[in-house]
């Protein structure tokens, strides 16, 4: 275990000593001089780029991640096969839609942000699991559909939702 400021760093999934070794020696252990979590997840390179005016939206090749951020997106990418990590089920979700180096270029954004936090604030990381990911998933999709549902002015069954 490796404790920085009374908190266990590598309680953060995909963070272990060596990759924390990494990391602090790209960051530095003061993020002072970054004063927002978005400043830090940009610096890293793993913000995502919206490039879209109106409805025209415009290829723009993607700035490459320092090597902080490729210690992240590695971080990520070497937990998508992990069976009981939310961060893994994640990045299997978008993969499918979106292709591996969106997925773990979002992966890699999630670590960086709670890295970010435990570093700054103090407060231990904690994993949910792939249990409370799906089912945080399925809440937003049946959300949806009940949005779509008033919005169309059709009459669902809430039983027939649950089962």
């Amino acid at each position: 275990m490796a404790w920085l400021f009374g908190v266990d760093v590598t309680s953060i999934s995909g963070i272990n000593s060596y990759t924390l070794l990494r990391l602090i020696g790209e960051t530095g252990m003061d993020m002072g001089r970054f004063p927002t979590v978005d400043q830090f997840v940009s610096w890293c390179g793993l913000a995502p780029g919206h490039h879209q005016s109106g409805k025209k939206s415009k290829w723009v090749k993607r700035a490459p991640c320092n090597k902080a951020g490729q210690i992240f997106k590695e971080a990520a990418q070497a937990l998508e096969n992990s069976k009981k990590i939310a961060v893994g089920a994640f990045i299997r979700r978008l993969k499918q839609k979106r292709g591996a180096a969106v997925a773990y270029k979002a992966g890699g954004r999630k670590l960086a942000v709670a890295f970010y936090n435990t570093l700054t604030q103090g407060k231990s990381y904690e994993e949910y699991g792939v249990n409370r990911y799906e089912e945080l998933q399925k809440q937003r999709e049946l959300a949806l559909i009940k949005k779509l549902a008033r919005k169309h002015h059709v009459k669902i069954d809430e039983k027939q939702l649950v089962a």
